[in-house]
C-alpha cells in the first residue's frame, strides 16, 4: 500500500525511480553511480510519501533509495562491496547497534498505563523492524558507501559530484527564498513540514525536496566545505572554478537563516582554506569527542547551559536564546526519563516522551538525535550508532601520515571536518538524512584504499631497487 497526502505525481516518481536507479548503477561508474543514487532521492523525492509493506516498516524515499541502491550494487558491482574491509571495532559497532536494538525491544515488553495515557508494550514482531530499520537507516548507507568509494580518483569524484549538487540545489533554493518555500507544494500537491517554522524574521528559509530546512542548510555547509577542499587542489567543479563556487556557496549558506550551520561554515572553510590537513584532523577529532562525552557531561551538569544561553542571546538575540532555553530545559526532563531505562532505553512507540497524564497530550519535544536515541535505545544504543559514526575520523587520523600526496590528505582532513559537524549538529538537532553516515563510511574505503595503494607504491620500489642492486652487483662481479 503507498500513502501520500499529495498528488498521483507523488507517488509516480517513487515507482519511477526503481528503474532509474538500476540503469544509473548499470551505466555509470561506481563511485559516480553512488554519489547520484545518494543524492537525487535526497533532493527531489517527495516527503511524506511511503510504501507500507505488509509486515514491514514503511519505506519513505530514505529507505526506497538505500534500499534500491543495494540491489543495484549486488547486480553491478558486487566485487566492491564483497571486497569492503572494516576493522574490528565498526564491526562490534553494527553488531551492538542491531543486537541492542533487538534487546531493547525484548525488555520493553510491558505496556505504559499512567491516568489517560496507554502505550503497548512491545511483542517480538517489532525486533524485526528494529534490524530492518538500523540496517537501512544506518548500516547500508555506510557500508554502501565504504564500498562505492575506495581511492582517490573516487573520493575526488564524491567532493564533485557533491559540490554540483549543491550548486544545482541552490536555484531552487533562491526560488523559495524570493518566494516562499512553494516548491513541493507546487510538484506534489502538499507542504511537507510546519509553514511556520520556515519563517525567520521578515524572510523564508528554503526547504525544497527535503524534509526540513535545517537538512537544506547541511546539505549546503557540506557542499561549501567540498568547493574550498576541492579549490586547495586545484579541481575544478564541471568547467567551474571551485573558488567561485565556495563563494558563492557560502551566500547560499547564508541565505538559509541557520545559525549552526552558518557557524560551521564559518569555522569549517578557513580550516580547510588556512590549516593543514594534521590540524583539521584534530579538530575533527576534537568534535568527535565532544559528541561522544557529551550525553554524559550533561547528565553530570557540566555542560554551562547558562553561558551558552547568555552568548546566543548577545550574538543572535533573544528569540535564538529563547529557542535554545526549550531546547535545554526538554533536555533536562528527557534525560530525566532516560535514566530510568538507561542502559537499553525505554524503545519505540513514543515511549521514551513524556506526556501529561491527564489530558495524553505529549509534554516535551525532542530536538537532539542524541537524546532521541538514548531514550529509544538506552546509552549502549547512543554509543553503538556514534561510535560507528565518528570511528573513522579517529582511524583515519593516526594513519594520514602514510600518504604520499599532499592532496590526498587535505581531501580526507575535508571528509573528516564533513562528518565531525553532521556528527557534532546531531545534538541540537534531529538526524534528517543517511548523509553523515555516507560521508562516515567513504571516509573508511577512501582511506583504506589510498593506504593500500601506498603502501603497494612502496613495496614496488623496494623491489625495484633490489632488482637494480641485484644487476649491479651482478655485472661488476668477477668472470
Amino acid at each position: 500500500m503507498v500513502h501520500s497526502d499529495g498528488n498521483l505525481f507523488s507517488i509516480l516518481v517513487f515507482f519511477l525511480w526503481v528503474p532509474f536507479a538500476l540503469w544509473g548503477a548499470y551505466r555509470w561508474p561506481p563511485a559516480k553511480a553512488a554519489m547520484l543514487l545518494f543524492l537525487l532521492p535526497l533532493m527531489f523525492l517527495p516527503e511524506r510519501v511511503y510504501f507500507d509493506p505488509p509486515g514491514l516498516p514503511h519505506f519513505g524515499k530514505d529507505r526506497i533509495a538505500i534500499f534500491w541502491l543495494l540491489i543495484a550494487v549486488l547486480l553491478f558491482h558486487r566485487q566492491r562491496l564483497s571486497s569492503v574491509q572494516l576493522n574490528k571495532w565498526t564491526k562490534l559497532s553494527m553488531l551492538l547497534l542491531l543486537g541492542g536494538s533487538v534487546a531493547t525491544i525484548f525488555l520493553n515488553a510491558d505496556p505504559i498505563s499512567k491516568g489517560s495515557l496507554y502505550i503497548p508494550g512491545h511483542t517480538p514482531y517489532d525486533a524485526v523492524h528494529a534490524l530492518i530499520e538500523g540496517t537501512l537507516d544506518i548500516i547500508l548507507p555506510f557500508l554502501l558507501a565504504a564500498a562505492m568509494f575506495r581511492d582517490a580518483k573516487d573520493v575526488r569524484v564524491l567532493f564533485r559530484f557533491l559540490v554540483g549538487a549543491t550548486l544545482v540545489y541552490s536555484l531552487f533554493q533562491l526560488i523559495e527564498v524570493r518566494l516562499s518555500p512553494q516548491l513541493h507544494t507546487w510538484v506534489y500537491g502538499f507542504f511537507q513540514h510546519s509553514f511556520g517554522q520556515m519563517m525567520r524574521g521578515e524572510g523564508f528559509r528554503p526547504i525544497v525536496f527535503m524534509k526540513h530546512g535545517l537538512a537544506v542548510a547541511m546539505f549546503t555547509m557540506v557542499g561549501v566545505v567540498a568547493a574550498a577542499a576541492l579549490y586547495k587542489v586545484n579541481v575544478r567543479v564541471f568547467g567551474v572554478s571551485a573558488r567561485w563556487a565556495t563563494l558563492y556557496l557560502g551566500f547560499i549558506a547564508l541565505l538559509n537563516k541557520s545559525v549552526a550551520a552558518l557557524l560551521y561554515t564559518l569555522v569549517a572553510v578557513p580550516l580547510v582554506l588556512f590549516f593543514t590537513p594534521k590540524t583539521q584532523f584534530r579538530v575533527a577529532v576534537f568534535l568527535a569527542i565532544t559528541v561522544l562525552l557529551y550525553p554524559a557531561l550533561r547528565a553530570a551538569d557540566l555542560v554551562p547551559v547558562e553561558d551558552i544561553q547568555e552568548t546566543m542571546a548577545a550574538q543572535f538575540g533573544p528569540e535564538r536564546a529563547r529557542s535554545l532555553e526549550t531546547r535545554f530545559t526538554n533536555e533536562d526532563a528527557l534525560l530525566e526519563r532516560a535514566r530510568e531505562r538507561s542502559f537499553f532505553g525505554w524503545g519505540t512507540y513514543g515511549r521514551s516522551t513524556i506526556y501529561d497524564l491527564y489530558s495524553g497530550e505529549q509534554s516535551s519535544i525532542s530536538d537532539g538525535d542524541w537524546i532521541i536515541t538514548i531514550g529509544t535505545f538506552g546509552f549502549l544504543g547512543f554509543l553503538a550508532k556514534y561510535l560507528l559514526l565518528l570511528l573513522p575520523i579517529f582511524v583515519t587520523s593516526r594513519q594520514i601520515r602514510y600518504l604520499p600526496r599532499l592532496s590526498d590528505r587535505r581531501l580526507l582532513s575535508a571528509l573528516a571536518l564533513m562528518v565531525g559537524f553532521s556528527a557534532f549538529d546531531l545534538l541540537p538537532n534531529g538526524n534528517f538524512n543517511y548523509l553523515p553516515f555516507v560521508f562516515s563510511g567513504a571516509l573508511v574505503g577512501c582511506s583504506t584504499g589510498m593506504l593500500q595503494h601506498a603502501s603497494w607504491r612502496q613495496r614496488m620500489k623496494r623491489q625495484q631497487a633490489e632488482a637494480r642492486r641485484f644487476d649491479v652487483e651482478g655485472q661488476s662481479a668477477p668472470a
